[in-house]
C-alpha cells in the first residue's frame, strides 16, 4: 500500500520537508500520520482521500461567514488526548480521564460539523444502549466538567462512609496535636508550630521527660536534646480508625475502577472507530485548509502522460518571493517513457525535475497539488538519481556513487522497492554522469535513455547540459527556453549597432552585480519547448557578456563554439 522509504532521496530532492510543515493535522493520530510521510500506491485509497479533502474544503468554504463554527471544530480537535485503545482489566485513572476527555471532544467535533458532514466522515453518536453510552454515563459521575475525572462518592455507597471516617479521624488527630502543642508551650515554653521535633535545652527536655510520658526525649549533644510529641490515646485510636477507613476507601475505589474498566474495555471497538473517524476528518481538514490557502487542485490519476498546467514548485516560489524575484509556474506535457531535458545551468532544468517529483509525491501522499492541473498516474516507486543538497560529486568516488544510485534505481532498491522487478517507476535523473568526461557521459546517458525509452511502465526524466545525447526511438527531447537574450540585452545594456550585447563598459557601466543578476533572472524564460537537435548558443556566453566579461573573450568563445560544431 505504501512505498517503503518515504524519506528517501526523491523526497529530499523535491524539498518536501520545506513544504510539509504547512500540512497541519491537529490530533495526535493526525500528527502521527503526517510525521510518517506515507506514499500510497493504492489508487482507491488515494481517490478516497481526495474525496475527503474535497468534502472538507466544501465545508470550510460553506462556513466562510461563520468563523466561530470552524473555530469550534479546531478547538475540539486540538483538545483530543492520546488514549489507549487496548482492552484492559484495569485502566489507570489517567487513562479513564483521557477516555472521558476524548469522548467529550469527539461529541464536540460531531456537533460542530453537523449531522450530514459527521455522517459523511463516520463520526457517529453512540446508540443509547451501546457500550460507549454506558461508559459515558458512568464516567459522567466523576465530575460535572466533561474534561475532569475522579472517583466520586456517587460511584459506590461505601466511598462516602469511608471518606467521612477518614475526615473524622483527621479531625481528632489534628485536635489532639493542637492540644499537645499548647501544653508544651504553656508548661515548658517550647513552640512546635507543626514541626515534628525540636532541639531543646537540657533542663527543659529533662522536665518534659519527667512530666508523664507525653514526650519523646533523646540526647542531641552535651547540652541539648531532641524532643518529639507523642500521640495521645485519643489520637492513637483515631489513627487506627483512619487506617481502617483508608483501606475501605481503597477497596471501594478498586471496585469502581474495575467496573468502569469493564465498561471501557467493552466500548473499545466503538472508541477505535471514533478515533479512526476523527483522524480521517482531521487529515481531510488539514489537506483542505492547505488546498484553499495555496489554491491547489485535485490530481488527475487517469492520464498516461505527465501533464503540468500552471504548476508551482512551492519551495522555489517562496524563495523567489523572499529574494524579490519573479517565479514562473510550469506548464508542460510528457508522454514518452524517457524524456531528455536540455538547458543551461541557470535555465531551470533542475527546478522542472523538482516540480515533477514534488507534485507526484504530494499526489501519492493523498494531498491536492499546487497546479491548475496535474495529470499523472500512480507509480510503485518515485525516485531521484543525482546530486543531493550538500553533496559535491567529483572524481572517481563521485562517479562511483552516481553509478551505484543508477543501479539501485533500476532495481527498485533506492526506495525500498522489490529488487526482483523493474518498471512502474517515476525517476528523475539530474545531470547523470556529470563526474566523467563529456564524450563518455554522452555515451552513457544515451544508453540509459535508450533503455528507459524501450521498456514499459517507467517514466524517466533526464536533465542534462550535454548536447551530444543520441536521438533514440521512443524518447522525447525537450529544452528550456532559457534566456531571452534580445530582451535582456535591451533592458540591461541596450543593443549595440551590430545587434550584439553591449558590455558593461557601455551605457550602464556602473550597474551593481546583484542588480544585473536580478535583471537576467527577469528575462529567463522557464518554459519547456520541443528540441529538434539544432541547438543554440549557450546562455552562459550571453550571461558572461552581460556581467562584464571582456567582449573579445566572449567573441573568441563563440568562435570556438561554432568551430566545434555546437
Amino acid at each position: 500500500m505504501s512505498q517503503g522509504d518515504t524519506r528517501g532521496e526523491a523526497w529530499s530532492f523535491a524539498q518536501l520537508d520545506d513544504f510539509w510543515e504547512r500540512y497541519r493535522p491537529l490530533t495526535p493520530w493526525g500528527r502521527d500520520e503526517a510525521e510518517a510521510r506515507v506514499i500510497y500506491t493504492d489508487r482507491e485509497e488515494l481517490e478516497r482521500r481526495y474525496d475527503d479533502i474535497a468534502a472538507a474544503a466544501a465545508f470550510i468554504r460553506s462556513k466562510a461567514g461563520d468563523a466561530s463554527s470552524l473555530d469550534r471544530v479546531t478547538y475540539h480537535l486540538r483538545r483530543m488526548p492520546r488514549l489507549t485503545l487496548e482492552p484492559k482489566d484495569a485502566y489507570e485513572l489517567l487513562e479513564l480521564f483521557q477516555i472521558k476527555k476524548f469522548m467529550a471532544n469527539y461529541r464536540g467535533v460531531a456537533t460542530s460539523l453537523g449531522p450530514a458532514m459527521a455522517e459523511r466522515f463516520g463520526l457517529e453518536s453512540p446508540g443509547p444502549d451501546s457500550p460507549a453510552s454506558a461508559l459515558a454515563a458512568e464516567l459522567g459521575k466523576g465530575g460535572s466538567d466533561p474534561e475532569t475525572f475522579y472517583v466520586a462518592d456517587s460511584f459506590d455507597g461505601g466511598l462516602a462512609e469511608a471518606r467521612a471516617g477518614v475526615a473524622a479521624a483527621d479531625a481528632v488527630i489534628a485536635r489532639e496535636r493542637v492540644r499537645a502543642e499548647a501544653e508544651a508551650r504553656l508548661s515548658f515554653g517550647l513552640s512546635f508550630d507543626g514541626r515534628e521535633f525540636l532541639v531543646a535545652p537540657k533542663d527543659a527536655a529533662r522536665s518534659m521527660a519527667a512530666s508523664g510520658g507525653r514526650y519523646s526525649v533523646e540526647p542531641f549533644d552535651d547540652s541539648r536534646y531532641v524532643v518529639r510529641l507523642l500521640p495521645s490515646a485519643a489520637a492513637v485510636e483515631a489513627m487506627t480508625d483512619r487506617e481502617r477507613c483508608l483501606e475501605a476507601e481503597r477497596r471501594a475505589e478498586e471496585r469502581v475502577i474495575a467496573r468502569v474498566s469493564a465498561l471501557a474495555a467493552a466500548a473499545m471497538p466503538e472508541l477505535a472507530r471514533a478515533v479512526s473517524a476523527t483522524t480521517r476528518w482531521d487529515r481531510a481538514r488539514a489537506g483542505a485548509a492547505l488546498a484553499i490557502e495555496l489554491n491547489m487542485s485535485r490530481p488527475d490519476l487517469d492520464s498516461d502522460a505527465t501533464i503540468l498546467e500552471a504548476a508551482r514548485f512551492v519551495p522555489c516560489a517562496d524563495e523567489c518571493e523572499r529574494m524579490g524575484l519573479v517565479y514562473s509556474p510550469l506548464s508542460a506535457e510528457f508522454r514518452a517513457g524517457a524524456v531528455a531535458l536540455f538547458g543551461s545551468n541557470m535555465g531551470g532544468k533542475t527546478v522542472v525535475l523538482k516540480t515533477i517529483l514534488f507534485l507526484q509525491l504530494l499526489t501519492q501522499a493523498g494531498l491536492f497539488v499546487p497546479a491548475r492541473r496535474f495529470g499523472t498516474r500512480v507509480y510503485d516507486r518515485v525516485e531521484y538519481v543525482g546530486e543531493l543538497s550538500g553533496e559535491r560529486l567529483a572524481g572517481l568516488s563521485g562517479f562511483g556513487l552516481e553509478i551505484w544510485r543508477l543501479i539501485a534505481s533500476s532495481r527498485g532498491e533506492a526506495s525500498g522497492g522489490d529488487a526482483t522487478r523493474r518498471g512502474d517507476a517515476l525517476i528523475a535523473f539530474d545531470e547523470l554522469a556529470r563526474t566523467t568526461g563529456s564524450h563518455e557521459a554522452e555515451a552513457l546517458l544515451s544508453a540509459v535513455v535508450e533503455t528507459y525509452a524501450a521498456q514499459s511502465g517507467d517514466r524517466a526524466f533526464f536533465a542534462t547540459h550535454f548536447r551530444g545525447v543520441a536521438r533514440v526511438q521512443g524518447a522525447e527531447y525537450v529544452r528550456m527556453r532559457g534566456l531571452d537574450k534580445a530582451a535582456a540585452a535591451a533592458a540591461l545594456n541596450g543593443a549595440g549597432p551590430d545587434g550584439n550585447e553591449a558590455g558593461p563598459d557601455g551605457n550602464e557601466a556602473g550597474r551593481a552585480l546583484a542588480e544585473r543578476l536580478a535583471g537576467i533572472n527577469r528575462y529567463m524564460r522557464y518554459e519547456v519547448e520541443d528540441d529538434d537537435g539544432s541547438g543554440s548558443e549557450s546562455d552562459a556566453l550571453a550571461i558572461a557578456s552581460f556581467l562584464g566579461l571582456e567582449r573579445n573573450i566572449v567573441e573568441r568563445a563563440r568562435y570556438y563554439l561554432k568551430k566545434d560544431g555546437a
